[in-house]
């Protein structure tokens, strides 16, 4: 999943759902089937489905009758590719609206998409802004998002074939 943006809910193995945002894992729900799953398992399942360690939040009522949710934190150590997951996600918003990849001229997508992802990953992470150097993680950042833009925005105009 960490080469693909994903979204929407998954079912898991042992019965339970799991959302998925840019290919992270958001929230787990035991979609009031009643079904007890040990924590360490489902953790496992999380981690299996989405490629990355999670710890379960505190669980509450959910949407359905006897549903409940719980949120889903990612494991801090994996700060790095929940970046690189959001700079594709970015990558592809820009491909969207723009229909061709970053470029030199484009000076203040780089950084302004930075700061918001990387405000993202501390969240998804549940880590506070001081226990990860902002200025460390932006040169992999934007490599990731120019890599995933030119790889987009081929995709849009593939090169001619020519004809046998």
């Amino acid at each position: 999943m960490s080469e693909r943006i994903s979204h929407g809910w998954t079912r898991l193995p042992g019965g339970y759902d799991v959302e998925f945002r840019h290919g992270l894992p958001v929230r787990v729900s035991d979609n009031g089937s009643g079904v007890k799953l040990a924590a360490a398992a489902l953790r496992e399942e999380i981690a299996a489905a989405g490629k990355l360690p999670v710890h379960i939040g505190e669980w509450c009522a959910g949407e359905g009758q006897g549903e409940r949710e719980a949120p889903l934190y990612i494991d801090g150590s994996e700060f790095p590719e929940v970046l690189r997951r959001l700079a594709r996600a970015s990558a592809a918003v820009f491909v969207d609206r723009y229909h061709k990849p970053v470029d030199e001229g484009d000076v203040d997508w780089d950084r302004l998409e930075y700061l918001k992802d990387f405000s993202a990953a501390l969240g998804h992470c549940r880590l506070a802004a001081g226990e990860v150097d902002q200025d460390a993680s932006f040169g992999d950042y934007a490599e990731t998002m120019h890599r995933e833009t030119r790889r987009l925005a081929r995709s849009l105009n593939p090169p001619a074939v020519e004809p046998e």
